[in-house]
């Protein structure tokens, strides 16, 4: 009887470890590394204006399988164009451009937007794009849907375009466009389209008109004073979509800025003492009011000294550098955060006392 207890508790111990083992593998999957290839570019679009094609997408943020993936994890991205032949059945797509995104010229990646553009395409040919992206890891992404572009002739771009900056206004003018880009005459519609940004460059994709201009001339008032804006403009052959736009003007800037000075100030009052002058006066409401400066003259329309070095921003003033017995005006200003000055209030004049 003691000899099969002790045999039997060594083979308990072997049966409980072959069943841990077992079951840990049942309950463990093998682990499998993620896709080293992108998802495939899903926004492709491409536009044309005149010779020159515009392609623009977006940076896949997942693989394949639909994990994520960082902009870090792509390396480059490839372009591809065919020429759409009616006789062949399949389009023969060569690669055009390679984009590395650490140097991604002669690109553009603007956050997670890629831009490219293949320029000097012969007009009136259909042209096809796709795009495919390879991963730092080595696998190249699915191509993307194809989108196709037929270059046509335009009209030229505006030349000449200045931009001048006013009070919460910017004015633009430009040369009237009456040649197509081969420097042929036009004679039909011509409108343009001004384009807007907040960095050079990188102008909207939306022009700020709803519709082309007539004119040669445009007056933004949609500013803020004290920024910088950038424009350009784009001459199109319609009044209605679709109209084919020119290629760029040139880009120009400005920076509108406060010009308004505030009301002169008012309710100005002069005591006069003995070897001082007090004066006080109603406070300006001006939102961007800076202070005020105080002015003195002894002779009424003679030369007037400014007595403040910088505005000051209370509504007093004590003159304690006049002499006895004399003679003295006296004119406030009011001045704004951009320094623009008021005109002078009322003159006032008074006497110094003598000491008796």
């Amino acid at each position: 009887m003691v000899n099969r207890i002790r045999w039997s508790v060594p083979a308990a111990y072997l049966l409980v470890l072959v069943a841990l083992v077992a079951s840990c593998g049942r309950k463990t999957d093998p682990l499998t590394p993620d896709s080293p290839r992108p998802d495939e570019v899903r926004d492709l679009a491409a536009t044309v204006r005149d010779a020159v094609a515009y392609l623009t997408w977006t940076i896949p943020a997942r693989n394949v399988e639909g994990k994520s993936l960082s902009p870090e994890g792509i390396a480059e991205f490839q372009v591809f164009r065919a020429e759409i032949d009616r006789e062949r059945k399949r389009p023969r797509y060569k690669q055009v451009a390679r984009i590395d995104l650490a140097n991604p010229s002669p690109g553009q990646v603007r956050g997670s937007t890629v831009a490219w553009s293949d320029a000097g395409l012969p007009y009136g040919k259909v042209y096809a794009y796709r795009v495919r992206s390879l991963s730092v890891r080595g696998g190249a992404s699915p191509f993307s849907a194809e989108v196709r572009v037929v270059p046509l002739l335009s009209l030229a771009p505006p030349e000449h375009v200045s931009a001048a900056a006013g009070d919460g206004i910017v004015t633009l003018a430009w040369d009237a466009v009456t040649r197509r880009s081969d420097g042929s005459v036009h004679q039909g519609f011509v409108g343009y389209n001004i384009y807007r940004g907040t960095e050079q460059g990188r102008e909207d994709k939306t022009p700020l008109n709803s519709e082309p201009v007539r004119a040669n001339g445009y007056r933004d008032t949609a500013v803020v004073n004290g920024k910088t804006y950038y424009y350009l403009v784009r001459a199109a052959d319609s009044p209605v979509l679709p109209w084919k736009e020119s290629l760029d003007s040139a880009e120009v800037s400005a920076a509108p800025r406060d010009l308004t000075p505030p009301a002169p100030p008012a309710g100005v009052t002069v005591v006069p003492g003995i070897g001082r002058v007090f004066l006080t006066w109603n406070e300006n409401r001006e939102k961007d009011l800076a202070g005020y400066h105080v002015y003195r003259t002894t002779k009424s329309g003679g030369e007037w000294q400014r007595l403040t070095e910088r505005p000051i921003n209370r509504t007093t003033y004590s003159d304690e550098k006049v002499k006895q017995g004399m003679t003295y005006y006296y004119a406030i200003t009011a001045v704004d955060k951009v320094g623009n000055e008021s005109g002078r209030s009322k003159e006032h004049r008074t006497y110094t006392e003598t000491i008796r």
